[in-house]
């Protein structure tokens, strides 16, 4: 039984909530990081995915998956295994995880959100230097679903965001690990966001140094209605990549 995973949405809506309208230059090593970087093409590489997905009560599962996007519409995703650490409930009903990955939501976007943030450089060391990113615009709010979750000026300064960025090493310097993170709840009595702590790490390919997303990890929890609590607990980890002519 694999349960409905949520984290794609809230991923996808971390990266839209920091996006705004005007765009500034980026820090000079923050612009060289983003040169030859290829996690918005997600197109061009063959990978695997695991996942562990622990959403509310029931029994957390383990999923690995293969994407080719070189093969034909279909036949991309290939599921390896799908394990059960418990005991699934009675009468639930099993899912395909192909139709539950969007990883082409997950890899994109970064280029975009840098672009449309308000970066400020907050450390540096000989290996690395680390950014903070405010979105530009807001005035903006996020949808989960069907749920509008309110996020107004006092909101969003709630929401932290990092960019760390390697200075050395190979093909450096490259963006290491991008984060967000909710200082104090967000939202309204229909929908609260009380937790909400994204990071997305990178890394560098080392048969052809090409800068690529390889993992992510999501830990949520949303009260609705003043009743009910739905948490959500994600790691997902990118290997294998192979690229495609």
């Amino acid at each position: 039984m694999l349960k409905p995973i949520a984290f794609a949405v809230v991923a996808a809506t971390c990266l839209t909530l920091l996006a705004g309208q005007a765009e500034a230059a980026l820090p000079e090593t923050l612009a060289k990081a983003l040169e030859g970087a290829e996690m918005d093409t997600i197109d061009g590489w063959a990978f695997r995915k695991t996942t562990l997905v622990d959403a509310m009560d029931e029994p957390a599962v383990k999923l690995v998956t293969r994407w080719d996007p070189s093969k034909p519409e279909g036949q991309q995703c290939e599921v390896v295994s799908i394990d059960v650490l418990g005991k699934a409930k009675e009468g639930s009903a099993d899912k395909d995880p192909c139709d539950e990955d969007h990883d082409r939501e997950v890899y994109g976007g970064l280029r975009e959100l840098l672009a449309d943030a308000t970066i400020e450089k907050i450390g540096e060391d000989d290996e690395s230097v680390t950014y903070s990113i405010e979105p530009s615009d807001k005035k903006r709010g996020f949808r989960m679903g069907s749920i509008n979750i309110d996020m107004d000026e006092d909101d969003i300064e709630r929401l932290a965001g990092t960019v760390e960025v390697a200075k050395t090493g190979m093909s450096a310097p490259y963006v290491r690990r991008v984060s967000f993170k909710l200082k104090q709840p967000a939202g309204n009595l229909v929908a609260k966001l009380r937790k909400l702590d994204v990071t997305y790490t990178y890394g560098v390919d080392e048969a052809t140094g090409a800068k690529l997303m390889n993992g992510m990890a999501l830990d949520m929890d949303l009260n609705l209605f003043t009743l009910l609590n739905v948490t959500t607990k994600v790691i997902s980890r990118y290997d294998e990549f192979r690229r495609l002519e």
